[in-house]
């Protein structure tokens, strides 16, 4: 399988499936995963090395994401909030609200009472964006395929 197919299959068309479905907490825990993904696509490094996560993260959002999100990678505060405490802890933690449009009135990545809201819609409109640059990326050749290890 092709990068491109990977990230399409994989990161765009299940996070639209998982969205659609209500499946917000899982929307979440995809993208918050996928960002790292993504990362992984972009740096030179073989897809399986070790100990990337961090660098990943942020190089995806330093290149691929509005600069809403990049102002919230002082001191990794978006990648420990965002990817570890949902990776790690399948939390939240104490300082993101995970909520939909539908349930909110607050504006993705509002600050409330503390918490950083984010709205899945926003979010996964974002990591979409972000998705299509990489597939760009790799069709015009910018980007190198990667060997995976896909079952």
């Amino acid at each position: 399988m092709r990068n491109e197919e990977f990230i399409q299959d994989r990161l765009l068309n299940e996070s639209e499936k998982l969205l659609e479905a209500g499946f917000v907490f899982p929307t979440f825990l995809l993208v918050s995963q996928g960002i790292e993904t993504l990362g992984a696509f972009m740096d030179k490094k073989p897809i399986a090395v070790k100990a990337q996560s961090k660098k990943r993260f942020h190089l995806a959002i330093a290149q691929l994401f509005p600069q809403e999100y990049q102002d919230l990678t002082t001191n990794d505060w978006l990648y420990k909030q965002l990817r570890c405490n949902l990776s790690h802890m399948c939390s939240t933690g104490a300082f993101i609200m995970f909520s939909s449009q539908k349930e909110s009135t607050n504006t993705h990545l509002d600050l409330l009472n503390g918490k950083r809201v984010f709205l899945v819609e926003d979010l996964v409109r974002d990591f979409h964006k972000a998705c299509s640059r990489v597939i760009e990326l790799l069709e015009k050749g910018e980007l190198k395929q990667k060997a995976m290890a896909l079952s």
